[in-house]
C-alpha cells in the first residue's frame, strides 16, 4: 500500500514538473536573445565553428561572423546578449564548449567593470532564462543571481505567470531559426556623430574588483582545462559613459591596463580596439551607434581587422570554396539584404 502511494506520488510530482517545463517555454519573453542562444548553442550542432564571440552588448553588436566568413572563410557564432556579466559569460561558454569542440573562444571584457555583485535582473534573465536546464544552468543560477530569486529562475513560469493576459500565437509556436542567418550579431546603422572623451591611452593600472576577477581566471583555466584558445577584447567605446555610474569601474582606461597585463602573464591575446582606432581608420562619429555600441559601419571595421589578426595568428581553413559550407554563403547574402533593408527604411524615415 505504501509502495504504491508513493509511485503515484512520483507519478504525480513528474507529471506535474513536466506541465511546469511545457508552461516555461511558454510563459518565457521571446526575445532575439532567446532565438539565438536556442539556435546557436543546441540548435546547427552540426556547424563546425572555428570561432565563438562572447559579451556583453559591446560585442553584440562589435564582430559580424557574417563578415568574418566573406572575408576571411571563418565560420563563427556571437553568443553575446545585452548587459551579460562576466560570470553568466563563463556559465554560457561551459555550455557552448559541450556542443563546439575546441574553437577559438573570443570574449569581450567590457562587463569586468561592473562593481555590482550580480547583474541586472533582466539582462541576466537574457540568458538564464534562454538556455536549457542542466547542472550547469543550476549552478549558473546559484553564483549569478540573488539567493531569493532562485526559484524564479528555475522554474520562470512563476516570475513570467501574469502574462497569460498577453501571450500570442508566436509564445506557442516560437521558432529559433528565423534570425539564425545572422549568427547571432546585431547593430544599427544611426551615426552618433560625437567624438570620443575619454582618454584612451591612459596609463597605470587599477586592480580587478574580486567577482570578476574570479571570473576572469574561471574562463582562463577553463581553456587551459579544454585546450581551446583563447583571446580577449575590448571594443570602441567612450570610457566616460560610465563616469558618472555608480554601478561601475570609475577608471576603465586603467582597468583594461590591467588586464593587459594579466593576459600577458597567461599568453592569452589582448586586443583593445580602443587604442587601435587610427590603424583601424574608425571614425567615433560616423562609426558608432551610441556611446557605448558599434554601428554597422564600425563593426565592420573591427570585425575585419579581427579576422586578419586570427588568419594571421592561428591555423583556420578557409571554408569559402568548400561546397559543404554552402549555407554560410546563403546565409551571409541573406544579412546583406536585411542591411540593405535597414539602410533604406532609415534614409525614408530621413526624407
Amino acid at each position: 500500500m505504501v509502495k504504491k502511494a508513493f509511485l503515484k506520488g512520483c507519478s504525480f510530482a513528474i507529471t506535474l514538473l513536466v506541465i511546469i517545463m511545457a508552461l516555461n517555454s511558454i510563459f518565457i519573453i521571446k526575445s532575439n536573445h532567446r532565438e539565438k542562444l536556442l539556435q546557436g548553442i543546441y540548435g546547427n550542432t552540426e556547424d563546425q565553428l572555428d570561432v565563438v564571440l562572447l559579451g556583453s552588448s559591446h560585442m553584440n553588436s562589435g564582430i559580424s561572423p557574417n563578415i568574418l566568413w566573406n572575408q576571411y572563410g571563418i565560420t563563427s557564432f556571437n553568443y553575446a546578449t545585452g548587459g551579460q556579466p562576466i560570470d553568466v559569460t563563463y556559465y554560457i561558454l561551459k555550455d557552448v564548449i559541450k556542443y563546439h569542440k575546441n574553437p577559438i573562444v573570443v570574449v569581450d571584457l567590457y562587463y569586468l567593470g561592473l562593481t555590482d555583485e550580480y547583474g541586472a535582473e533582466g539582462y541576466v534573465r537574457n540568458v538564464l532564462d534562454n538556455v536549457k536546464f542542466s547542472f550547469n544552468k543550476l549552478d549558473a543560477i546559484i553564483n549569478c543571481t540573488p539567493r531569493n530569486q532562485w526559484l524564479n529562475y528555475i522554474f520562470p513560469i512563476f516570475k513570467y505567470h501574469d502574462r497569460w493576459k498577453e501571450l500570442t500565437k508566436n509564445d506557442f509556436e516560437f521558432d529559433p531559426t528565423n534570425a539564425y542567418y545572422e549568427k547571432g550579431f546585431d547593430a544599427g546603422i544611426v551615426e552618433y556623430g560625437k567624438e570620443n572623451t575619454s582618454d584612451t591611452l591612459a596609463t597605470g593600472t587599477v586592480d580587478l574588483l574580486p567577482k570578476p576577477e574570479e571570473y576572469l581566471n574561471k574562463i582562463i583555466a577553463l581553456s587551459k582545462k579544454e585546450g581551446f584558445k583563447l583571446i580577449f577584447t575590448s571594443t570602441p567605446h567612450d570610457y566616460n559613459s560610465t563616469a558618472t555610474s555608480d554601478h561601475w569601474e570609475t577608471e576603465p582606461a586603467k582597468m583594461f591596463n590591467k588586464v593587459a597585463e594579466i593576459s600577458k602573464n597567461n599568453n592569452i591575446p589582448f586586443i583593445n580596439y580602443n587604442k587601435m582606432t587610427d590603424e583601424l581608420g574608425f571614425d567615433f562619429k560616423t562609426d558608432m551607434f551610441n556611446t557605448g555600441h558599434l554601428n554597422i559601419s564600425g563593426s565592420r571595421k573591427v570585425s575585419s581587422s579581427l579576422g586578419g589578426f586570427l588568419k594571421e595568428n592561428y591555423t583556420i581553413t578557409d571554408h569559402r570554396t568548400d561546397t559543404e559550407f554552402k549555407k554560410w554563403e546563403s546565409d551571409y547574402q541573406r544579412y546583406l539584404k536585411a542591411q540593405q533593408t535597414l539602410i533604406d527604411n532609415e534614409e525614408n524615415k530621413s526624407k
